[in-house]
């Protein structure tokens, strides 16, 4: 469920802000008003925690929103999904398309009057959503974050022609850019071995500390 803005009076308000005139009085208000419950101050730790940022400094400028390049491909714009998690409307938040389609390029973040990293927020909720087991609408992204993660752990680097190569059988698109593939091994872009790190027992090491992490999300209280 997306929540209800009044998106004209919210864009004017910004533009107010950004100009320095005075807002309206009820300029709080413009958002609905959600008493959250316990679960949803959970949900909100949570999510701090593994963020490591404060999602309560949001007061909803846009900003994040309005400097996003592929905020036209997104479901839910970031401020909104940073408004579902104050609201406690974390299952809406962790199954939109949004914080999949979000590349992480930190525009967003760079631009944040209040220093949020918008971008580590929706990488935390990717996390959330793949520890409860909730299915991605864009499993080729998805698989995408997995193949890569795979290949770093077992080499400690990107071996980026078995990783397409994975992408490609999981996604059913086997022969899909096979001349541009062949150009790019013929050139020397991909290697056809795999290169491994020195030392593998201190990869498995850090693998092993941030797995164990990624299973235990509850903030220290």
């Amino acid at each position: 469920m997306k929540p209800e803005w009044d998106y004209e009076m919210v864009l004017q308000t910004r533009m107010n802000i950004m100009k320095g005139h005075p807002v309206a009085d009820n300029y709080l208000s413009l958002e609905p008003d959600v008493k959250t419950d316990g679960h949803a101050d959970r949900l909100l730790k949570i999510v701090n925690h593994v963020s490591r940022q404060n999602i309560s400094m949001c007061w909803h400028c846009w900003t994040c929103s309005g400097g996003c390049p592929f905020s036209a491909y997104m479901d839910l714009l970031p401020n909104q999904v940073i408004r579902l998690i104050q609201m406690g409307q974390g299952e809406d938040a962790l199954r939109c398309r949004t914080i999949w389609i979000c590349v992480g390029c930190h525009t967003c973040s760079s631009q944040c009057p209040n220093s949020i990293d918008v971008a580590a927020i929706m990488d935390a909720l990717r996390q959330l959503a793949i520890r409860d087991g909730v299915a991605s609408p864009e499993m080729d992204i998805f698989r995408f974050h997995k193949y890569i993660y795979g290949s770093i752990e077992r080499h400690g680097r990107l071996n980026k022609l078995a990783a397409m190569v994975q992408f490609k059988v999981g996604s059913g698109r086997l022969f899909s850019d096979l001349q541009s593939g062949l150009k790019m091994i013929t050139r020397g872009k991909l290697e056809l071995l795999p290169q491994n790190v020195a030392d593998q027992e201190e990869l498995d090491r850090i693998f092993t500390h941030y797995d164990r992490r990624r299973r235990s999300f509850d903030p220290h209280e």
